[in-house]
């Protein structure tokens, strides 16, 4: 009981509460014309940073290059995508007209007019993303075509300052020959299927695998040089977690083995004759390499 007397007990019933009251959201959550006015500053700011951001990415060859890569394989994983739901519409379509055929009487006959249907909107953008795929793919081979002048830079450098490790060395000079051997192969098998050199179909087949199979060599040799760079800087000492130096070689080295380990089955998947890899995963292992090298062309373009 309670000490203090004489007070009347607390009315409980619901009918005698208090309501609380409940703030409601703005009726017009649209923003005014004036506060629109108030953002258009800001966002054109941003934009033109954006753009201006993204001229510096443009302007070098590896800089155009990482882009039109990343873009020509998220293109091909989207037309993947919008095609196998196209696909699925139309399955999906074409059970329930089934279905309905079959609840008809007997002998009934049942007469469906595809011309007039219109085609499917995602299957269109689809084919189009494929094209734009494609189109890419084929300037990035063409520009590829004096390649060779960057490798022979690459060896150059290479031979005058060799590393120092003799296994790194070793791989080093075996990767500018499997890259020389890849970049001459493909270089013939494009110009023979344009019709500048007279290589036959099944020449040009063997150069497209082999010109793969060399790529895929120098993509394994680069697994072992990675692992044997972190064996070295960690038996000698140079390993020092927290330290700026540190996080940067660290974060380097995990986005060559991300994009060794996205270009290792595609490269296997084209040095076979049949291949196993569908559109789907060669858009998805494609836009993981590209992204990746994307990513870090974007953080390091980003000062002016």
């Amino acid at each position: 009981m309670s000490e203090i007397q004489g007070l009347p007990p607390p009315d409980t019933a619901p009918e005698k509460a208090i309501p609380l009251p409940i703030s409601t959201p703005p009726s017009n959550p649209i923003p005014s014309l004036n506060t629109l006015q108030s953002w258009l500053p800001l966002y054109l700011s941003k934009t033109d940073a954006t753009i201006s951001h993204l001229s510096r990415v443009l302007s070098t060859p590896s800089g155009t290059d990482t882009f039109l890569l990343t873009i020509c394989y998220t293109s091909l994983l989207s037309s993947s995508l919008l095609s196998s739901l196209s696909l699925h519409r139309i399955r999906a379509a074409v059970q329930r007209i089934i279905s309905q055929a079959i609840a008809l009487p007997p002998n009934t006959t049942v007469i469906i007019d595809t011309s007039s249907l219109p085609p499917s909107r995602l299957l269109i953008a689809s084919r189009r993303l494929k094209a734009l795929s494609d189109l890419i793919s084929d300037f990035r081979i063409f520009v590829r075509l004096w390649g060779l002048l960057s490798i022979y830079k690459w060896g150059k450098r290479v031979y005058n300052s060799p590393p120092a490790d003799t296994l790194v060395r070793r791989i080093v000079y075996t990767q500018v020959a499997s890259n020389i051997a890849f970049q001459y192969l493909e270089n013939g098998a494009y110009l023979a299927s344009k019709g500048v050199l007279g290589w036959g179909k099944e020449k040009q087949s063997r150069a497209w695998i082999w010109s793969s199979r060399f790529w895929m060599l120098h993509v394994g040799l680069d697994f072992v040089r990675l692992w044997r760079e972190a064996g070295l800087r960690t038996s000698k000492g140079k390993s020092n977690p927290g330290s700026d130096e540190e996080i940067k070689w660290t974060a380097k080295w995990r986005r060559e083995m991300v994009v060794n380990a996205a270009w290792a089955p595609l490269t296997l998947h084209w040095s076979l004759e049949e291949g196993f890899a569908s559109d789907f995963w060669v858009g998805v292992l494609g836009s993981v390499a590209g992204l990746a090298g994307f990513r870090e062309l974007w953080r390091t373009t980003g000062q002016i």
